[in-house]
């Protein structure tokens, strides 16, 4: 006789405040950085100190209505549109390389212009395609590992190539970085991942040290000093700001290396204008906050009732976690330079607003959680 299951695994619960709270936390953070990381540029080139802020905050309300709105959509919807989906960002990915329809600026045609909304496409690939590895390895269709995870890694790897063109190695690399841990966590055979980096070495070595810029920033990142006013001038001012802020931070506002020495101060380079002005408190307790994101995300998926719940769960935790952990490498010289934002802090809509979606996503999940043992309902009681 089998035996129903408890009344508590089958009702809707509440959203994971937890998980909110610190989406609030960080977004309202990037508010007040965003301003005063763009107050003084944009004062000189726009005539308002608040021209980025007023930017930020309509995208920092869209956004929350998109994660309130995606908090409310079945999570399990989304695995019937996958085709059309990655159909549609594929052809806005060649339409944001074809002249006349992608913008371009500063070397690099990432966005699409549609009337009064600018939107860069490659951001919402991440998650589409999140969602499509999700399903990809929960499908139970195909007993053939090699074909389960040959399809797949095709169709990321394109993805990843139309982003490479625009160009945007940043957002590449995020991409393929979730989706080799989504590998191994579907319990592929650690053989396969390892053939995978075997392959793809001369591709990575094409990519990277065959393109001029690239070999440049690589050479920066191993020396910065040997061309200190050339390739390592921006990644040299990033360490200025590290060490003028030290423990404390030189006060909200009044960091100087955001005047014309740091690169995009209020998008790929706002950690540093965090460290000068918040000190080494602000910026572990920034990484502290997206620490607590990834682990939410972990928490969330360990009690998601289907296998799509939990690597969709553990996919766009990593999505968030793995740029933020990018950029934040990159500013403090850990990584070589590329152009990323700081999720929820960078200045940008197309970041904000697919970060939102997300979080949105990994929320509706928490209301579907299952728990399968005493213990995974005291964890979740302790967390919540």
């Amino acid at each position: 006789m089998e035996l129903s299951r408890p009344a508590y695994s089958l009702r809707r619960r509440e959203p994971d405040m937890v998980l909110f709270l610190t989406v609030f936390t960080i977004a309202g953070m990037g508010i007040a950085m965003c301003y005063s990381a763009s107050a003084v540029f944009a004062l000189n080139h726009y005539g308002d100190a608040f021209y980025f802020l007023k930017k930020q905050l309509i995208w920092f309300f869209a956004g929350f209505i998109a994660l309130l709105a995606f908090q409310e959509i079945d999570y399990r919807k989304y695995s019937r549109y996958t085709g059309i989906m990655l159909i549609v960002m594929a052809a806005l990915l060649i339409a944001v390389i074809i002249p006349g329809i992608g913008e371009d600026a500063k070397g690099s045609a990432r966005w699409i212009n549609i009337g009064i909304l600018n939107f860069q496409p490659s951001e919402f690939v991440k998650v589409v395609t999140v969602i499509y590895l999700a399903k990809a390895f929960s499908s139970e269709n195909t007993d053939n590992p090699v074909v389960q995870i040959l399809v797949p890694l095709t169709i990321v790897a394109a993805m990843s190539l139309l982003i490479l063109l625009q160009p945007d190695f940043g957002t590449a690399v995020d991409i393929l970085i979730v989706a080799v841990t989504l590998f191994f966590v579907s319990g592929f055979s650690l053989l396969y991942i390892l053939t995978l980096f075997v392959i793809s070495i001369p591709m990575f070595y094409l990519i990277i040290y065959q393109v001029d810029y690239r070999k440049a920033r690589l050479l920066a990142y191993l020396d910065p000093w040997a061309d200190r006013f050339g390739s390592g001038y921006h990644i040299i001012q990033s360490f200025i700001a590290f060490k003028k802020g030290a423990l404390l931070g030189v006060g909200l506002g009044f960091g100087t290396q955001k005047l014309q020495r740091l690169p995009e101060p209020h998008t790929d380079f706002i950690f540093a204008v965090i460290a000068e002005e918040v000190g080494l408190f602000g910026t572990v307790l920034i990484v502290l906050l997206f620490c607590m994101f990834f682990m939410r995300a972990v928490s969330i998926s360990l009690t998601a009732p289907d296998r799509f719940g939990k690597l969709l769960a553990i996919g766009l935790g990593l999505m968030v976690t793995v740029q933020a952990f990018i950029n934040m490498g990159v500013v403090t010289g850990l990584l070589p330079t590329t152009g990323i934002p700081l999720p929820m802090i960078s200045y940008g809509g197309s970041s904000f607003l697919t970060t939102m979606i997300a979080a949105g996503i990994l929320l509706n999940i928490s209301r579907n959680r299952d728990y399968s043992s005493a213990a995974e309902r005291h964890t979740d009681e302790v967390w919540n």
